[in-house]
């Protein structure tokens, strides 16, 4: 039977970046579990550049028509970040010092092999409730392919285990992620006369010092589950001007926020229309344009799926600040938990790696889980 670390490295090897189809890589993940006896359908979608994508199901038991109901589904993500042209091994898995180095070693390939080692160590005739293993698409990118599952009304589990790099602390609950595009319009005129036009940038400069306020107002409503206890907003990019000798027409910037749960997804998105009138005249107009609008989610600690993972050392519990798939689960109906091996603070960069005696302790919490929920 194979391991998990010869899993990960068969999986490492399959280059998966969100920009690119993950068929290649859907199609080794079915090639595990095909000898199984596993049921499974592939739902396809085309991306905006009209590549192809696929969101793949399993289960060792058959697969209704139509939404598919589960006690269990185990998700997971194929896609990765794009790597460093400066990181030739990136596809190929490294071992040193008690950790595997490689790109999505970590983020998430690692749990991806663990669930597959997961499932050929399982006894599924001892399932007497559905399993439900999933592989998404371009999570990286916005969680594109569970949105897609949500859309198809495709899956509809009780509980959700979420794979993610936890260190494998479960999380039970996860702010949401929004984004903001804020263009500013003015005139333009030679900086000579500033009094013949309107600079964009002076009017974005007055806004965002506006938004900073709004970002202080906001660590007033707490959540004391998360660090930091609230809302974080951040203005992470600008763009303005065409010369320095030319009042700039035009100025923008992106706007991003990660909403505790308990907070209406709306409200910072209604502050910031509510600023932009506030600050548009008759020669400055300001537009925003929201971009994306993920929800946080939240799960009780009493939760069964929780329970399942803490196992006899009582594990404590966690929140995460990174998005994740796990809201649009909740949306599906379930009960949310992320969990995974490895480290966050390692993901994304050619640091990347996961400690090995993770990745087994991790196959064991999962078939734990898997006994615990489904038999």
């Amino acid at each position: 039977m194979m391991s998990v670390q010869k899993i990960l490295r068969e999986l490492v090897a399959v280059p998966s970046i969100s920009s690119a189809s993950n068929g290649p890589m859907i199609e080794r993940i079915l090639q595990f579990f095909e000898p199984l006896g596993w049921h499974h359908r592939i739902l396809r979608y085309q991306d905006a550049a009209g590549v192809k994508k696929l969101n793949l199901i399993v289960s060792p038991q058959p697969l209704s028509e139509g939404t598919i109901v589960a006690e269990l589904a185990i998700i997971c993500h194929t896609d990765t970040v794009p790597y460093s042209a400066e990181w030739p091994e990136a596809t190929t898995l490294i071992e040193r010092d008690g950790m595997l180095h490689g790109c999505g070693s970590c983020d998430v390939k690692g749990f991806l092999s663990c669930m597959i080692a997961a499932a050929l160590h399982l006894n599924a005739a001892r399932l007497s409730k559905q399993l439900c293993m999933v592989f998404t698409s371009d999570e990286e990118i916005g969680c594109h392919g569970a949105r897609f599952l949500v859309g198809q009304k495709a899956l509809k589990p009780r509980y959700a285990i979420v794979g993610e790099p936890t260190s494998l602390v479960p999380s039970r609950a996860g702010k949401g992620y929004c984004l903001a595009a804020v263009s500013v319009q003015g005139k333009a005129a030679h900086s000579a006369y500033p009094n013949v036009g309107h600079s964009a940038i002076f009017a974005a400069a007055k806004l965002i010092t506006e938004i900073e306020r709004l970002g202080k107002e906001l660590a007033t409503h707490r959540n004391d589950a998360f660090d930091p206890p609230h809302t974080t907003l951040n203005i992470g990019k600008i763009e303005g001007g065409s010369a320095k000798n030319i009042v700039p027409a035009e100025c923008s910037f992106l706007v991003e926020w990660r909403p505790i749960p308990n907070q209406p997804l709306q409200f910072v998105a209604d502050k910031l229309e509510q600023l932009a009138t506030r600050f548009s005249t008759d020669h400055i107009e300001i537009d925003v344009d929201i971009q994306r609008m993920d929800p946080g989610f939240e799960t009780p600690n009493e939760s069964p799926v929780i329970q399942s993972l803490l196992g006899d050392s009582r594990t404590s519990v966690q929140t995460i600040a990174f998005g994740t798939e796990a809201p649009w689960l909740t949306r599906m109906g379930a009960e949310a938990v992320v969990i995974g091996p490895g480290s966050m603070l390692t993901a994304h960069s050619s640091r990347e790696c996961v400690p090995i005696k993770e990745l087994d302790d991790c196959v064991h919490m999962l078939l734990t889980a898997i006994e615990r929920l489904c038999t």
